[in-house]
């Protein structure tokens, strides 16, 4: 972790618990004010709303009238959905001091959540002919809530922008911008909205942030890294930039910088089950299987029924042809998720390479079974069965898949078992209707047994087929 979020951290429970000692002694006081708005958003971030109205109570007993206190109390209040409560304290605050901004934009949120939607627009629609700038972008900001609210996220976004067009730099209409642009597919506008506001200020982590979501969502990766490196360069504690930079390397196979984002993760914030077996997952593709499992026993050690952990360190034992380990460490992952067909598979898998084709086989149909729609599990069964010699068995799962699925797979399969069963004249019809339907998978033939390659009559099927140059 680093030592800046160190120490923000230890100064924060310092507080707490000179709060805790003081309110056992009912002597609640601070020299600053400011401590009491500290505790009360530490108390908001980690869901604690009572706590944080009592330690407010406590601010407005020793301050009295402070407009910032009572406006935080109604803040907290509308968190709770005690609305009316919220409106009455808003009453207050009008008339110890009328026309503050917050004090409209909050009321319009109470009656938003009261239903009473168009209300609260009309209330911002007033606030729109006398406000500017940042002002303006925060009023912008409310009528997105509202339009949230009612589910029309295409008029959210452009409420959105319109507040970025008003002031760049408002967090809340950039933090609100990542998950409106998914909903409203406006993925390429949001990407020019936001390369507009970074070519004015490059440090601007969320934007850049918004920028690294959409080029994702559109499958262009670089881009998407770039612009999630750019998010946490700019902002050094941005810990969702580092784990989505991650995400994206990871899923397009660039594991070593996976990685590298990361370990800054571990260094600089609190670990979960999630960042450990992330972590895992790279050095398992990077081959490194000892350490991979070290990581993945770590994220069993945070959470005992994270299946996916327990079924990669049964993947890392497999692949150092660990089988009695593998099965082991798959039944726990089985355990906890009995339909996953991953986890079927490669328990399947493990079963067979000790020998116990029984539970092998009883596996391989179970993951067929969990996921007919998907052939490779189906021709792993029928492959399974080709292996010890059960052809007649095989070609009944091959027709079975063909009710649930289509691949090019399975048609080479029928071909490679029918060859096995030495009927070559249905061998070499069904090798032309695989042939017909995806001539460019033929290499699947000769993965499947390997033998063909060399076979004239097979040679003079597949050059009858071969697509002109």
């Amino acid at each position: 972790m680093g030592q800046s979020n160190t120490n923000d951290r230890q100064a924060i429970f310092n507080l707490i618990l000179k709060y805790e000692t003081m309110s056992k002694k009912n002597q609640v006081k601070f020299a600053n004010i400011q401590s009491y708005h500290n505790l009360v958003d530490y108390y908001e971030q980690e869901c604690l709303l009572d706590r944080a109205l009592e330690v407010i109570d406590h601010a407005i007993t020793q301050a009295g009238y402070q407009p910032s206190l009572f406006l935080r109390k109604a803040e907290l209040l509308l968190e709770k959905k005690e609305t009316l409560q919220a409106l009455s304290l808003l009453d207050q605050v009008d008339v110890q001091s009328p026309g503050l901004l917050r004090t409209t934009t909050l009321r319009a949120e109470g009656l938003t959540m009261m239903g009473l939607h168009q209300q609260g627009l009309a209330i911002l629609d007033g606030l729109r002919n006398v406000a500017h700038g940042k002002d303006l972008s925060k009023v912008y900001v409310c009528e997105a809530l509202i339009y949230d609210n009612l589910r029309d996220f295409e008029h959210m976004f452009y409420v959105l922008k319109a507040a970025l067009a008003e002031d760049p730099s408002n967090n809340e209409a950039l933090s609100r911008m990542w998950y409106v642009v998914e909903y409203a597919r406006k993925h390429e506008e949001s990407i020019a909205l936001h390369v507009k506001i970074v070519d004015e200020d490059p440090y601007n982590a969320l934007a850049w942030y918004n920028i690294g979501a959409s080029q994702s969502y559109l499958c262009n990766y670089e881009e998407a890294i770039d612009a999630y490196e750019y998010a946490f360069l700019a902002k050094d504690d941005f810990e969702f930039a580092y784990r989505e930079c991650a995400e994206v390397c990871l899923m397009t196979g660039n594991f070593q910088k996976a990685l590298s984002c990361y370990q800054d993760v571990l260094e600089r914030f609190e670990p979960d089950t999630d960042l450990f077996l992330n972590i895992g997952k790279c050095y398992s593709e990077l081959g490194n299987f000892v350490v991979a499992r070290e990581f993945f026993q770590q994220a069993v050690a945070f959470d005992q029924y994270n299946a996916e952990a327990h079924f990669h360190i049964g993947r890392c034992f497999g692949r150092q042809k660990d089988w009695q380990r593998a099965v082991v460490a798959l039944q726990k992952a089985v355990r906890l998720d009995d339909r996953n067909e991953d986890y079927l598979s490669a328990i399947a898998e493990a079963y067979q390479n000790t020998g116990n084709f029984t539970k092998a086989l009883d596996f391989y149909k179970e993951a067929a079974d969990a996921a007919p729609e998907m052939p490779e599990h189906w021709l792993n069964l029928a492959l399974f069965l080709m292996r010890q010699r059960r052809f007649n068995e095989a070609l009944e799962v091959l027709d079975e898949a063909d009710e649930h699925t289509y691949g090019p797979e399975i048609l080479y399969c029928r071909s490679a078992c029918l060859f096995q069963m030495g009927n070559k004249s249905e061998a070499l019809h069904a090798l032309e209707e695989a042939l017909y339907e995806d001539f460019d998978a033929h290499t699947t033939l000769f993965k499947l047994l390997p033998v063909l390659e060399k076979d004239k009559e097979v040679k003079a099927v597949i050059s009858i087929f071969q697509p002109e140059p």
